[in-house]
C-alpha cells in the first residue's frame, strides 16, 4: 500500500540506500502529511530524558526547515541528515507503530495530494506505488493523491512528462490536464500540455491509450500523435516518430515546424533564462530539428546558423535580433 512507504522510504533513506527520486517521494510525502509532522514533534517533546527540551526543538525545527525548502537536494545534506539519524533512534519505532496502527485501521488521510515539481532548469523522476515511472519535465508539475493505487490510479499534470505505465487490467492509469484525459491500461507514452502553450498533445511510444477531449476521443496506436487546438477545442491525429519527442529525456530538444516563438519559451524553461524578441519579425520563422541541450548557448548557435537570428547574451538575459 502506499502508505508503507513512509516507513520504507525513512529507513532506506537513513541508511544512505535511498535513490533520488525515492528521496524525492519522501520529500513530497513529508510535507504533505501534517499528521506526521505533529506526530514527530510529539515524540520528540516526549524523547528520552537525557536528551533536553531545547536539544529536541532544535532537532526538530532543523527538521521542519529544511523540508520546508521544498527542494529535493535539501534532504541530502549533512546536517539534516544528521538530526534525523539521531532523531531516529529515538522517533522511529513510535512512529512505524503509529502508521502500522493507522494502516490497519485505515485512518491515515486519503484525501492529502502529493505534488513532484520539476523548476525551470531542472527535471524529475518519479516512481509511483504501482511501479509507474514518471519522467517530468523543466517547469513541470505532477499530482496525485496520497491514496494513489488503493482503489484507482490517477494523476494530474501540468507541463510536459513521459509515463512508462505498469499494466493493471483492473485499474486502468489515467492522466488528467486542463486540455484532456489521457486511459493507459499498461503503455509507455509522453504528454506535453503546458498552461502557457497553445496546444496540447500526447505521443504514443508503446501500447495504446485513449484520448479524450470534450467528449471527442482517439484511440492511438503506436507512433501517433493526437493535439488538442486550445483555441477551437478540437482534437487531431497524425502519424509521426514517437521517439523524436521523447528526446528531452536524454537531454536533447526536439522541434517539429515550431515557430521560434514557441522554441524561445521552451528554451526559457529548460535553461532558466529570460528570452525577449528585440524583432518580432523571428517569431514567426520556424525550425525542425534537434538542438543539443548541453547549454543555451550551444542551442542558440545551432538556430543561428541555420536561420536569420542572432542573438546577444547578458547574464540570463538573451536578446534575439533578425539579421538583414
Amino acid at each position: 500500500m502506499e502508505n508503507k512507504n513512509y516507513i520504507v522510504l525513512f529507513e532506506k533513506y537513513l541508511r544512505n540506500e535511498a535513490s533520488e527520486e525515492e528521496t524525492q517521494l519522501l520529500l513530497s510525502l513529508l510535507r504533505k502529511d501534517k499528521d506526521l509532522d505533529q506526530y514527530l514533534e510529539r515524540r520528540l517533546d516526549q524523547s528520552h530524558p537525557e536528551i533536553d527540551e531545547q536539544t529536541a526543538q532544535r532537532m526538530h525545527a532543523q527538521i521542519r526547515s529544511t523540508i520546508a525548502q521544498g527542494r529535493k537536494r535539501s534532504l541530502r545534506t549533512a546536517s539534516l541528515r544528521r538530526a534525523m539519524q539521531w532523531a531516529a533512534m529515538i522517533v522511529l519505532p513510535l512512529l512505524s507503530a503509529l502508521l502500522v496502527y493507522l494502516i490497519t485501521s485505515d485512518q491515515l488521510p486519503g484525501n492529502n495530494r502529493v505534488t513532484i515539481t520539476a523548476p525551470n532548469g531542472e527535471k524529475a523522476i518519479v516512481t509511483l506505488a504501482d511501479g509507474s515511472r514518471v519522467w517530468i519535465n523543466s517547469g513541470s508539475a505532477l499530482t496525485y493523491g496520497n491514496d494513489f493505487n488503493r482503489h484507482d490510479r490517477k494523476v494530474s499534470l501540468d507541463g510536459e512528462a513521459y509515463f512508462e505505465v505498469a499494466k493493471d487490467t483492473q485499474r486502468p492509469f489515467i492522466v488528467h490536464t486542463r486540455e484532456m484525459d489521457i486511459l493507459a491500461l499498461g503503455t509507455a507514452f509522453n504528454v506535453s500540455a503546458y498552461s502557457d502553450e497553445n496546444y496540447a498533445s500526447t505521443v504514443l511510444v508503446e501500447g495504446k491509450i485513449k484520448v479524450n477531449t470534450g467528449g471527442q476521443v482517439e484511440i492511438l496506436t503506436e507512433n501517433e500523435r493526437a493535439i488538442v487546438d486550445k483555441a477551437s477545442h478540437t482534437l487531431t491525429t497524425d502519424r509521426v516518430y514517437a521517439s523524436d519527442f521523447i528526446q528531452w529525456k536524454d537531454g536533447n530538444l526536439y522541434f517539429e515546424n515550431s515557430s521560434f516563438d514557441e522554441i524561445a519559451n521552451t528554451l526559457s524553461r529548460v535553461f532558466n533564462v529570460e528570452i525577449r524578441f528585440a524583432s518580432e519579425k523571428l517569431r514567426p520563422l520556424r525550425f525542425t530539428g534537434t538542438l543539443g541541450n548541453s547549454s543555451i548557448r550551444n542551442a542558440l548557435d545551432i538556430l543561428s546558423l541555420t536561420s536569420a537570428m542572432h542573438y546577444e547574451m547578458n547574464g540570463t538575459v538573451i536578446e534575439l535580433y533578425y539579421r538583414d
